[in-house]
C-alpha cells in the first residue's frame, strides 16, 4: 500500500472541508496521471489504483456522515 494510503481513522479526524479538499486534490491528480498514462509517460502506474482507493474511502466516509445526519 505504501506511504500514499489514507487511513479511515485519519480521515475521520479531519474536518469535512479538509476531506473535501483532499478529494478535490485526488481528482486533479487522477486526471493528470490518466493523461500521462495515455501518453505513455507514467512513472508509477500503481499510484492510479491507490488514488482510486483513497477516493472511495473518502466518498464512503462522506456518505456515512450524510446518513448519520439524516437520522
Amino acid at each position: 500500500m505504501g506511504k500514499y494510503r489514507l487511513k479511515m481513522n485519519d480521515l475521520k479526524k479531519m474536518q469535512e472541508e479538509e476531506v473535501k479538499k483532499t478529494l478535490n486534490d485526488i481528482n486533479t491528480e487522477l486526471t493528470v496521471l490518466r493523461h500521462k498514462a495515455s501518453t505513455g509517460s507514467l512513472d508509477n502506474p500503481a499510484r492510479i489504483k491507490q488514488l482510486k482507493k483513497n477516493k472511495a474511502r473518502i466518498l464512503t466516509l462522506l456518505n456515512e456522515k450524510k446518513k448519520a445526519n439524516n437520522k
